[in-house]
């Protein structure tokens, strides 16, 4: 065996040119099945010296992942651990943590990283992790716990580790969401189904259907997250929290589930009237206003009567007849709101980008004549308009931050578009008037990605890289400076290895001045707040504005380096001061060696000859 010596300290860049030159994985020395996996086992050591019980999951479950094909007793072991870290890190989140769901939504349960990633491996472990932390949650069976907070908060995450799952293993995935329905409805059931008719729609025909079972008599507020599906709807307004789907283009719609829910709806309609709802079944309408389960429901026929009326007729009697009955059973101060009895149901054309603006220049208060023109600005309405007809629009807005916001926004989001459509001379202008650094080498290392697949622009592809890597060291020690140097160091192994390395070596410079360094949190976005005044001055919150700007981490630089030049990246990771982030990328590394073809030992060789 050769040994591993783990180097520390910084590569020079004389080192780093020498070391360019060195063999590729397959080649090297180093990068053999026996060196990774005890390496891997290093690391598992090593991981124990961890304060951080998150980060030290995280590294279990990659080295067990690592181990399976070759000690599956060990990684299921690694795996069990992981597990019941998790288990403990979850039980102190649920005393200590936020209370609303959205914040606790944003910290992920570790106990689903883990079943994830061992579903993976072996469905049955992950199916038994999953009952064993089911059995921890409070009997649903019962209203005022299906209501609890964490009943909705393992609702939603059941089914968005079903969605993640998907790709990898359908039937783990469908377990998952299966499990849910012991739990209350949510968007995240609509996200499930339409992910899922991406793979196999009759399948997801078929849960959906199952769904439909499990929720046609609870409460409204769960229901209603059914409508979606069925009729390819991309939004719910009338549901505890506006949801809006990417519809997969080649979905089709099912009659015979859009006949399943309208009577259903219809069933519940009458029930409505003939039994009050709930007093749980009272949330807000997408105005703002606090409304009861029945308005609700009697938005949902709105928007279900045309195609109704189309595709139904023998169902268009009684609706109307349910639509009128549940409106006169309202307020009058609903009544207003929704509709009077026996008015058509119709839909307003959208207007155009212009006309919206028309409109709100007409609006006498000024705060709200901002919030009207911002907020066309930031529709899809916009993006059809000419680029300075939209800041010409900016500029009449008369909050200067908002407007300064705005354009910057807007700049961003017209140049990764020119990106995504190929249209780079386009792209570069946009660039050269976008504000921050941290935007600038994001868009100038996507153009020159761009430009790497053609031969005839490699100079110019270089050029631009250059200016990507002065402008990620401009905006500081950050995670976006340096995401933009290790994505920047990967691109340039293309024309310049020697360069790449030394990009590399900048990078994890940058990294050792971080604490803590975390590629994960941010989601790789930055996310820009302006305070939102309405009406009369009134604060309605605040406009987000969210830069994403995916890149690189050094796990996965060094997996793409490793393939390159072993011998360099595996110097260069040792030079990581943050013990994590080392781990991490030294699993990458022994990765990229398991993948290679076993090679014949010197033993073996010598006595063949």
């Amino acid at each position: 065996m050769v040994p591993v010596i783990l180097l520390t300290g910084f590569v020079t860049c004389s080192a780093t040119q020498i070391l360019a030159q060195a063999n590729r994985s397959e080649e090297s020395p180093l990068c053999t099945r026996e060196n990774a996996l005890d390496t891997i086992k290093q690391q598992l050591a090593l991981s124990k010296t961890f304060d951080d019980s998150i980060r030290r999951i995280t590294v279990l479950i990659r080295a067990a992942d690592l181990l399976w094909p070759y000690e599956q007793t060990k990684a299921r072991a690694v795996f069990a651990e992981a597990f019941e870290l998790a288990t403990e890190n979850e039980k102190w989140n649920a005393q200590n943590g936020s209370r609303v769901i959205i914040l606790r939504l944003r910290v992920p349960d570790q106990r689903y990283v883990v079943i994830r990633a061992v579903a993976k491996r072996e469905p049955k472990l992950a199916k038994q992790f999953t009952e064993q932390m089911l059995k921890s949650i409070p009997d649903t069976g019962r209203e005022s716990a299906r209501d609890s907070f964490e009943s909705v908060l393992t609702s939603e995450r059941l089914l968005d580790s079903a969605i993640k799952l998907i790709a990898t293993d359908v039937n783990a995935s469908m377990d998952l969401a299966a499990a849910s329905f012991n739990y209350p409805a949510s968007s995240a059931l609509t996200r499930f189904l339409y992910r899922l008719s991406e793979i196999n729609q009759k399948t997801a025909d078929h849960f959906y259907g199952q769904a439909l079972a499990v929720y046609g008599d609870k409460p409204m507020k769960e229901l209603l997250y059914l409508q979606a599906y069925p009729f390819a709807w991309s939004n719910t307004l009338n549901t505890p929290i506006f949801s809006f789907y990417v519809v997969p283009p080649n979905f089709v719609t099912n009659q015979t589930l859009q006949r399943q829910f309208i009577q259903v709806l219809l069933q519940r309609a009458q029930q409505a009237l003939e039994t009050p709802l709930a007093e749980s079944d009272r949330y807000q309408s997408s105005d703002g206003y606090l409304r009861p389960g029945p308005a609700h429901l009697l938005e949902g026929l709105i928007r279900l009567e045309p195609q109704v009326r189309e595709s139904f007729p023998d169902l268009l009697a009684p609706l109307i007849q349910a639509r009128e009955k549940i409106l006169v059973s309202l307020s009058v101060e609903d009544q207003k709101i929704l509709l009077q009895p026996g008015r058509e149901v119709s839909t307003a054309p959208e207007k155009t980008f212009d006309e919206r603006i028309e409109l709100a220049q007409k609006e006498s208060d000024m705060n709200e004549r901002d919030e009207l023109t911002a907020s066309t600005v930031m529709s899809d309405a916009s993006d059809k308009e000419s680029l300075d007809h939209v800041t010409e629009i900016i500029d009449k807005i008369n909050d200067s931050n908002l407007r300064a916001q705005l354009v910057e926004w807007l700049y961003f989001q017209r140049a990764t578009a020119a990106i995504k459509n190929k249209e780079l001379d386009e792209a570069e202008r946009l660039v050269s008037r976008a504000e921050g650094p941290e935007q600038r080498a994001y868009l100038h290392t996507e153009i020159a990605r761009e430009l790497l697949k053609r031969r005839e622009a490699l100079p110019h592809a270089r050029e631009i890289l250059e200016a990507a890597i002065a402008e990620a060291k401009k905006g500081g020690t950050t995670i976006f400076a340096a995401r933009a140097l290790l994505t920047a160091s990967t691109l340039y192994a293309k024309i310049d290895l020697s360069r790449s390395f030394s990009i590399l070596a900048d990078a994890v410079n940058c990294i050792n001045r971080l604490e803590a360094p975390d590629f994960v949190s941010d989601d790789q976005a930055v996310e820009k707040a302006v305070t939102r005044i309405g009406k009369g001055g009134q604060n309605r919150g605040q406009y987000l504005f969210r830069f994403y700007m995916p890149g690189l981490d050094p796990e996965s630089a060094f997996r793409e380096m490793a393939k390159i030049n072993f011998d360099n990246s595996l110097a260069q990771s040792a030079a990581l001061t943050d013990k994590f982030q080392r781990a991490l990328s030294t699993l990458a590394l022994e990765d990229v060696c398991l993948q290679q073809p076993q090679r014949p030992n010197a033993k073996a060789k010598k006595k063949s000859m």
